[in-house]
């Protein structure tokens, strides 16, 4: 992935991000679906990085990679088999169509935290990461 706009620490850490998102099955996607109702952190922090990011060239490399990630994302769904056809594999869809709006919601708070790994406070941080704590560890070194 390349989004040029963004500085190289950060583009480094989407491709560190982007190796441990590829080993992710789309039947775990469920396990990042995070429900957000009322979390005033989150409201707090989603505030610094739009702020943080600002407009332009910045914002528009921003939405690429979340359109990447989102993407890639979506080719996970559609590659899952149908529950009809996963019954003797024990694979059936367990997400609903709301699961899958607040996983990519939850990827697209990860994807800005990554991006902004070196301008945001912790609490942002970690409140921006949530469930992907642990993957975004990987991917920034921490």
């Amino acid at each position: 992935m390349s989004f040029d706009a963004l500085p190289a620490p950060a583009r480094e850490r989407l491709e560190r991000f982007a190796a441990q998102f590829e080993r992710l099955g789309a039947n775990e996607y469920v396990l990042f679906a995070n429900r957000i109702d009322g979390d005033e952190d989150l409201r707090r922090a989603v505030g610094e990085a739009e702020a943080a990011i600002g407009h332009g060239g910045r914002r528009d490399a921003v939405k690429a990679a979340v359109g990447a990630f989102a993407d890639w994302a979506a080719q996970g769904y559609s590659g899952r088999l149908a529950a009809p056809d996963t019954i003797l594999l024990y694979q059936s869809l367990p997400d609903r169509a709301e699961d899958r709006v607040r996983f990519l919601a939850s990827l697209e708070r990860a994807i800005v935290a990554i991006v902004l790994w070196d301008e945001l406070n912790p609490a942002a941080l970690g409140a921006l990461v949530g469930p992907w704590a642990e993957i975004v560890a990987r991917a920034t070194g921490t």
